[in-house]
């Protein structure tokens, strides 16, 4: 309790407010508490009671009255309820306390509870539970989805019902295809979990926060759906995949960002031991035996582990890529395959193009050809523009009996009395080759199959190794909007394919991206694998029903293209071919369709005759021919 005196002071002094409790043996400090003694008047010892002062309260207290000395009682006016006043003589050393020596006091009781205070946050920020961002460990785990509802959306698109049997021939059995022998390939939750706490750690260190929602556990890749918190940009994740990669050991990761119709980034990591997918499993599969469509074809199954199918006739052409390794060649056989078990011969006929001359090899001679495997070039070219033409007089006799599509024209067929259309269905194993022997003449063709060919019952399945600008033109690219792309070598060469990248990151081995017609999106599978042997039991099963029979005016036709133009005229256009020879000295083909301003096929034709004639050499190592005579 601080006593104030009704003599104000005459001298103050200040002291710093750190160590003002610590200086009070400094003299001055000491002479201006005498003098301020001196000053006060001196209360007896009979007429003062202390007071007590309430706890945490600082009020001025004046100079307690002199009362009368016979005044009884006089102590029991001045006690409290919870102070008593001391029994022991009152000193006058004791009323003549410093004024600085009670706030010294409520100065160390203020400390004692601040550090009782301090105690008691130690305490409970000890036995507070640790913060630590999301995780499978802390939160709700994320949910395993075993069915995706967009491709089930796609699969419900599809016609499904009873297929008739055909009466005359066997279809063939799945019999014939090795038994599945299934290996349980997909990632336990604890591995989940750990990919989970490494994925977002990584995340974190790029100050990308988020947590997971959805996992996907499939036969070849776990895909996680991450939801980014608001102020993430979602280009900031595109560009972390080999980062990501590199984090989790992984060969490496595509990310989706955004998933379609979501908000979520789909990142996809590869399985530490992959699942074989046979084609066994997609034939028994209900999906494909209950898919009404003739031109049903097999494409896998997807990244949840189910099935997964489609309908040509939808599509109605496909462009495939690929690079060596990629799982192309797995993938059309596997195609083929699935429309030689929906289709007898009569009710389907493929043209197989095949440059490299082993690709189709084994499916030779199959009653299902309309002509012999074609591996020169010119042919090729040759035989797409008698599809061309094929397509024409089709569209002829549909006009002449008012129906629009083939489905009509082969349900009035037999009340009519004409033939029913079988399905054509155009092959090219490498489309790259072609347009470098046949350019625009290889081009025109297979854009008119593409813009016209759908409701004749013509399609295309056209595949590349090199989707470079100058094979997959924009023509090609705007008739074939639907596309399957494999692992490709490049980001250019998968927006060349795909108009997005994401295919440079796949891995190969029958890993692909799917473009669905009628969607923006991409739908990532794993294409079926069919052992030869496999193949050749099936092509045994089909040639030992019925024997091939090749269309005779298809082949007459084809013979003829290349001479059939208005443009070559004999010997004279020979005669003016060695005179641009010699006069250039290029012997090239190309070289002499740009002079003389003729199909590729006409000049083609010319060279081989100027071969013939020993005005040419046969092309050497290189490709080139060298002149042998002059005029």
């Amino acid at each position: 309790m601080v006593q104030i005196s009704p003599h104000p002071p005459t001298h103050y002094t200040i002291y710093p407010k750190k160590n003002r409790f610590d200086d009070l043996t400094n003299p001055t400090l000491k002479k201006t508490q005498q003098e301020t003694k001196e000053r006060e008047p001196t209360p007896t010892k009979e007429t003062l009671t202390p007071t007590t002062p309430k706890p945490a309260t600082l009020k001025p207290i004046m100079s307690a009255p002199v009362m009368p000395a016979s005044a009884p009682n006089t102590e029991n006016h001045d006690k409290t309820e919870n102070h008593k006043t001391p029994n022991h003589p009152i000193k006058e050393d004791d009323l003549q306390e410093s004024p600085q020596e009670n706030p010294q006091k409520e100065n160390q009781k203020e400390n004692i509870e601040e550090k009782e205070n301090l105690k008691e946050e130690e305490k409970e920020i000890q036995n507070a539970p640790s913060f630590s961002p999301l995780t499978p460990t802390s939160a709700k785990k994320p949910v395993m989805v075993k069915e995706l509802s967009e491709n089930k959306e796609i699969l419900d698109g599809l016609d499904y019902g009873e297929v008739e049997k055909p009466k005359d021939y066997e279809l063939p059995t799945t019999q014939l295809l090795n038994a599945v022998c299934l290996k349980e390939t997909s990632l336990d939750e604890n591995e989940i979990d750990q990919k989970i706490q490494d994925l977002l750690s990584k995340l974190r260190t790029f100050k990308i926060d988020g947590d997971i929602i959805r996992t996907y556990s499939g036969p070849i890749v776990t895909t996680f759906e991450f939801r980014p918190a608001p102020n993430v940009k979602v280009s900031r994740i595109l560009g972390l995949s080999d980062d990501l990669a590199m984090t989790l050991c992984a060969e490496s990761i595509r990310i989706q960002a955004p998933i379609r119709g979501k908000d979520v980034v789909g990142i996809e990591i590869p399985n530490s031991q992959s699942q074989i997918i046979y084609l066994r499993e997609i034939l028994e599969s209900e999906l494909f035996q209950k898919s009404s469509s003739p031109l049903t074809l097999a494409l896998g199954k997807d990244i949840v582990g189910n099935p997964f199918i489609t309908d040509l006739k939808k599509l109605p052409h496909l462009l495939i890529a690929g690079t060596t390794g990629s799982g192309k060649s797995v993938g059309v056989n596997a195609m083929i395959l699935s429309l030689l078990y929906k289709n007898p011969p009569d009710q389907l006929k493929l043209v197989m193009i095949d440059p490299k001359m082993v690709e189709f090899s084994i499916y030779a001679d199959i009653p299902h050809l309309l002509t012999p495997i074609i591996t020169d070039p010119k042919k090729a070219i040759g035989a797409l523009q008698s599809v061309a033409k094929e397509m024409e007089r089709r569209y002829s006799l549909m006009s002449e009996y008012k129906v629009k599509t083939i489905d009509s024209y082969n349900e009035q067929a037999p009340n009519n009395g004409v033939e029913a259309f079988p399905y054509l269905i155009v092959v090219i194993d490498e489309l790259a080759d072609l347009m470098m022997t046949g350019g625009k003449e290889a081009e025109f063709p297979i854009a008119r199959i593409a813009q016209m060919g759908r409701a004749s019952g013509l399609h295309l399945i056209v595949a590349t190794q090199r989707p470079s600008v100058d094979v997959v033109t924009g023509l090609i690219k705007t008739n074939l909007p639907s596309r399957v792309s494999f692992r490709v070598g490049t980001k250019i060469d998968s927006k060349v394919i795909l108009d997005t990248d994401g295919a440079q990151s796949l891995l190969g081995r029958g890993d692909m991206l799917f473009t669905p017609p009628g969607t923006n999106g991409l739908v990532r599978l794993h294409a079926p694998f069919a052992t030869e042997d496999e193949i050749k039991k099936i092509v045994d099963f089909i040639k030992a029903q019925k024997e091939v029979e090749y269309d005779k005016d298809f082949l007459l036709e084809e013979s003829r293209m290349p001479l059939d133009t208005p443009n070559y005229q004999g010997d004279d256009i020979l005669e003016r071919a060695k005179a641009v020879i010699l006069e250039k000295k290029i012997t090239s083909t190309s070289f002499l369709q740009r002079q003389l301003k003729i199909g590729y096929n006409q000049a083609a034709t010319i060279t081989d005759e100027l071969e013939a004639q020993g005005f040419l050499s046969p092309r050497n190592a290189k490709g080139n021919r060298e002149i042998l005579q002059n005029f």
